[in-house]
Order: structure tokens, then C-alpha cells, then sequence
């Protein structure tokens, strides 16, 4: 029902003499293609270099593609402008496909308005992009400035703390043995209130209730002694 309901483009009306002069512009383009070849060929001197020569040719295409460009859209400029003028101003000598090409023309303008903003935006948001992409380096390199710097740091904390504490002095041997018996203290520690937990839980008391009991039932045991 929707593809009933659909307009369907009026097909463009031409006149006889309007289709001779489309036909003649497509064939003397083809015409100027075939022209342009021949001289390309006939011109075309091997060069003992072959990377240069590939390097030539593809620069000389640009420019070829580009002046080929610049000559269609200036001719087009030009046979085009008469009828938008018309079109525009609704001149009496109008004929009814330029008068047609009102339409037409609001809406390229339209959508070249809408085109131009959102270029617009994309140039804004690459520009942002660029300066955020510019910080995340920067930053970074700070960050790998500061590691490095804290390497060295950690590692002068541990030639100062051998230098302090030969392996074999008596200082040294007291601090590893009082390591020792703090971890023994934890791990005792650890195993009475792992006990006293589980008695807890095990109980059949409304330990959830009471703040000491729950969190001396839900308190994670430590990993590290």
C-alpha cells in the first residue's frame, strides 16, 4: 500500500533539440577522451627507469584528471547558468523545464547548506579529537617518565636499605627473625578467628543481626601474611 502511496518522479520532459545538444555535449566528451589518449600514446617515450617513470605518469594523471575536472565544471557553470537565472527569477522567456528547475535548485542549496555545517562539524571534531589524541600522549610519556623515575627510586631504597643492613649483621638477623614471629602472630591470629566464626555461624544465632557478630562472620580472611 506504502509503494502505491509513493510519488513517483515525473520523468524529465525534453524537446527534440533540447536531446540533440545532450546527445552532441556526451559525444564530444567522448570524443575529447578518444583525443587525449591518442596524443597520450603517441607521446609516450619508454623511460630506462621504471619506478620513475610510474612515478611520473601517476602525477601527470592528477594534474590531467584534475584540469579535466576544473574544464567540465566551469562548462557546466556556464550552460547552467542562464537556466537558473531564469528559474530563479521566473523570467517570461522561461520555458517550462527551467521553470521546473525551481524545485530543484532550493533543494541543492538546501543540501549544501546542510553539507557545509556538517563539515563544518567534522573539521571541529577532528580538530578535538587531534587535541585529545596530542594530551594522551603527552600524558603518556609523563607516565612512563614516572615509572621510570619510581624504578629508580625503589631501587635506590633497596641499595640504601642494604647498605644500612648488611645481610650478616646483627640488625639484619634480629629483623628477620621479628618478621617471623609476626607472621606466626598473624596466622594464629587468622585460625582462632576463622574458629570463632565458624562456631558463630554454625550456632543457629541471628548473627546477621548483631553489627560485631556480622562482621565477624562476613570479615574476608587476609591473603598476605
Amino acid at each position: 500500500m506504502e509503494s502505491q502511496d509513493a510519488e513517483v518522479p515525473t520523468p524529465l520532459v525534453l524537446s527534440d533539440k533540447e536531446k540533440k545538444v545532450l546527445e552532441l555535449h556526451d559525444k564530444l566528451e567522448q570524443l575529447q577522451l578518444e583525443i587525449a589518449l591518442v596524443k597520450a600514446q603517441k607521446n609516450y617515450v619508454p623511460d630506462i627507469y621504471p619506478e620513475r617513470a610510474v612515478e611520473v605518469a601517476q602525477q601527470e594523471l592528477l594534474e590531467a584528471r584534475a584540469k579535466y575536472m576544473l574544464r567540465n565544471e566551469v562548462v557546466a557553470s556556464v550552460v547552467s547558468a542562464n537556466p537558473i537565472l531564469q528559474a530563479v527569477h521566473n523570467g517570461t522567456n522561461a520555458s517550462p523545464i527551467e521553470r521546473d528547475l525551481l524545485p530543484l535548485i532550493t533543494e541543492r542549496d538546501t543540501t549544501t547548506t546542510a553539507l557545509a555545517s556538517q563539515n563544518t562539524e567534522l573539521h571541529s571534531l577532528l580538530s578535538n579529537l587531534t587535541d585529545v589524541e596530542s594530551r594522551s600522549l603527552r600524558l603518556s610519556r609523563e607516565n612512563v617518565a614516572l615509572a621510570d623515575r619510581l624504578l629508580e627510586l625503589a631501587k635506590q631504597s633497596e641499595q640504601g636499605k642494604a647498605e644500612l643492613l648488611p645481610p650478616g649483621s646483627e640488625y639484619a638477623t634480629e629483623i628477620v627473625k621479628l618478621e617471623a614471629e609476626l607472621k606466626g602472630s598473624r596466622q594464629r591470629w587468622q585460625v582462632l578467628k576463622d574458629t570463632a566464626s565458624a562456631i558463630v555461624a554454625g550456632s543457629g544465632v541471628d548473627w546477621a543481626s548483631d553489627a560485631g557478630l556480622r562482621e565477624m562472620v562476613l570479615d574476608p580472611a587476609e591473603g598476605d601474611f
